[in-house]
């Protein structure tokens, strides 16, 4: 018995975390693994800046009549980026289906793809730089 008690051991070290892991997270429901923007339903693309990885796209329309102040929320999230900020590029957009789309903020990453759709508003702000960091951590920033 004392030769099997260190296998033993060692063993419940191994797999008491899975264990305990399964216990505690038994309602996977409560585990969010979606981004907080909209998926886009097709795919669409858009120019790629030379500098830059990834791109916020607005729209000009839902600015309305303060756009100084919407383009200084915009530089405030790239800012709130940190280390990462040089590489995101603020940028209208100009594709007509975006321009048609019912949210006015948007995430292109390094090779044009629009990936993601935000509210326009400072709430839909917050939510895209919450994503753009996962996505820059990620997604190679």
């Amino acid at each position: 018995m004392k030769s099997r008690l260190p296998v033993l051991l060692m063993l419940l070290v191994l797999f008491a975390p899975f264990v305990a892991s399964i216990l505690l997270l038994d309602d996977k429901g409560s585990i969010s693994v979606s981004a907080r923007g909209q998926w886009l339903d097709d795919s669409q693309f858009v120019d790629v800046p030379q500098k830059a990885n990834w791109q916020l796209l607005w729209r000009e329309q839902d600015c309305q009549q303060d756009c100084d102040s919407w383009y200084g929320l915009l530089q405030r999230v790239k800012m709130a980026l940190g280390k990462h900020s040089e590489k995101l590029v603020i940028s209208e957009a100009s594709n007509k289906k975006l321009l048609a789309h019912q949210n006015g903020l948007f995430i292109a990453d390094h090779q044009g793809l629009v990936l993601l759709s935000y509210q326009a508003s400072e709430q839909g702000a917050y939510k895209l730089l919450k994503d753009l960091k996962v996505l820059m951590k990620h997604g190679g920033a």
